[in-house]
């Protein structure tokens, strides 16, 4: 299979080495209608429907009829539930329901391979050897990223291990998320202008991904 390749950069922006990608991953041609269908399903099951309202049946108060139903001068009343009163029941209110939908692991993973293809060609992907970040402080990663031109634009930056002082220096940059290899999805990569791998995230996703 034809290989593509990439540079491999460092702290500062330089090149040092190149990485043959596989082109059953990045070399892909796009399939807008399975990704529309992706991010439709993916959206949908961001739909959190907690909004629930208690009917006459649910609130609480005593089944008694409050008074008698003639003789009183009142208006006739069956229950201290009834919606009519306050602390009644709710017609016609909001009930809490799931909006879940599902989709096939192969179309999730052909979705996030068609993103991941459509980025790289757009030559919006950057792989960096290793995240160098020796203490936490934002303007030492704003310095990074000035040296990779990746500053001012919207950056997903994924990483395959766990980067306390990575997360923390570029939590306070708006425009910059990170992201774990395992929790990516196709979706965090249309979201991003910018993806920018290091280099053993990129092995692991290659190895994950590859033709067996």
């Amino acid at each position: 299979m034809k290989t593509l390749k990439l540079d491999i950069l460092n702290n500062e922006g330089k090149k040092i080495s190149d990485i043959s990608l596989s082109e059953n991953i990045f070399g892909r041609e796009l399939n807008s209608d399975l990704v529309a269908q992706y991010v439709r399903v993916y959206l949908t099951n961001q739909r959190v429907g907690n909004a629930h309202t208690k009917t006459r049946g649910e609130v609480s108060g005593a089944g008694k009829k409050p008074w008698k139903q003639k003789g009183t001068g009142r208006a006739r009343v069956g229950s201290i539930r009834s919606p009519l009163w306050v602390k009644g029941g709710i017609t016609h209110g909001p009930r809490s329901k799931t909006f879940r939908l599902e989709l096939p692991k192969k179309m999730r993973v052909g979705a996030l391979l068609n993103v991941l293809s459509a980025r790289f060609n757009s030559n919006n992907i950057k792989l960096i050897d290793s995240f160098i970040i020796s203490d936490i402080k934002t303007k030492s990663f704003e310095s990074l990223m000035n040296n990779l031109n990746l500053m001012g634009t919207k950056t997903l930056v994924v990483v395959y291990d766990k980067n306390n002082n990575l997360i923390k220096s570029a939590r306070n940059l708006d425009r910059v998320s990170v992201k774990m290899l395992s929790t990516l999805n196709a979706y965090d990569i249309l979201n991003n202008s910018n993806i920018l791998f290091d280099k053993n995230s990129i092995e692991a996703l290659e190895s994950k991904y590859e033709i067996k």
